[in-house]
């Protein structure tokens, strides 16, 4: 006959309580560190994809007579090249295995961002105004390296016509926000990282000095670098280094997804660096 050990107690609710509340604070202390980590991780793994762009891009300029790879040659066209990937239709991603920077970048093609989640964006099949950038991964290319411009696109330029190429933006991490028929507005992959004015504003302010002010609309592009990193976002330059960078300055968005230069801030776009194309042009 198995006997009952009468001096063993049962936890008081006291205790139990005791218990929980240690084990929440100990949860309150280890899940922002651990948050931390993960959002550093994702950092890392996108410098690394944002550097394996850079060096892709030097690998298309010694087989491409010097130049860098076009950002877009044909989007006032059938709209199907980017410097990222080739599609059938406009409705459609582009395809990264095969983009003109492909057989640079080894299996797979460009990769995405760990940080440009598939909850942060909308890119449902059949919808081109979703999908007019899918598949840059969430990177962005220098409008003047690539040679687009707002009023359409010329040839990529060469690597020896970037005067300074520590301080010229090749790639960097960027989004755009953007309103989805029946689901509101969404951010979606956005293949262009646009300077803070258009170059077509700057080539009028020299000619008429007394011209529209900076504050225009249409002076500058709706802001594309998305700040996603913690408040950062990565960059790498013509020279090849990466860089963290925080946001300066922003803008409305007036076209599509309408918001206010707050509003948009919120959204973590905008630039970094001075308020003029000194970080983008070719000087």
């Amino acid at each position: 006959m198995r006997q009952t050990d009468k001096n063993i107690k049962a936890f008081t609710l006291i205790e139990l309580l005791v218990v929980i509340s240690i084990i929440g604070l100990l949860m309150s202390i280890i899940m922002p560190a651990l948050w931390a980590a993960r959002k550093s991780a994702a950092r890392i793994v996108c410098k690394s994809n944002i550097r394996q762009l850079q060096l892709a891009n030097q690998g298309y300029v010694s087989e491409n007579k010097g130049h860098y790879v076009p950002a877009a040659r044909d989007i006032w066209g059938e709209n199907l090249y980017r410097w990222h990937g080739t599609r059938k239709n406009k409705n459609e991603p582009f395809d990264p295995l095969l983009g003109p920077l492909s057989a640079y970048l080894g299996e797979g093609g460009v990769k995405r961002c760990p940080a440009f989640k598939k909850s942060d964006y909308y890119a449902a099949s059949g919808q081109s105004n979703a999908n007019f950038e899918a598949g840059c991964g969430g990177y962005g290319y220098n409008d003047y390296i690539g040679g687009n411009t707002m009023t359409g696109t010329g040839d990529s330029v060469k690597a020896a016509a970037v005067k300074n190429p520590s301080s010229t933006i090749m790639f960097t991490d960027t989004a755009y926000r953007q309103k989805i028929k029946g689901s509101g507005t969404a951010f979606i992959e956005y293949s262009f990282a646009h300077p803070p004015y258009w170059q077509w504003y700057l080539d009028m302010q020299s000619r008429m000095p007394a011209g529209p002010p900076p504050s225009s609309i249409g002076a500058r592009p709706e802001p594309t670098i998305h700040f996603r990193h913690g408040k950062f976002t990565n960059t790498v330059w013509c020279d090849g280094h990466v860089s963290n960078d925080t946001m300066d300055l922003s803008a409305p968005y007036v076209t599509n997804a309408i918001m206010s230069e707050k509003q948009t801030a919120q959204m973590a776009l905008g630039w970094f660096g001075p308020d003029n194309n000194s970080l983008f042009d070719l000087k």
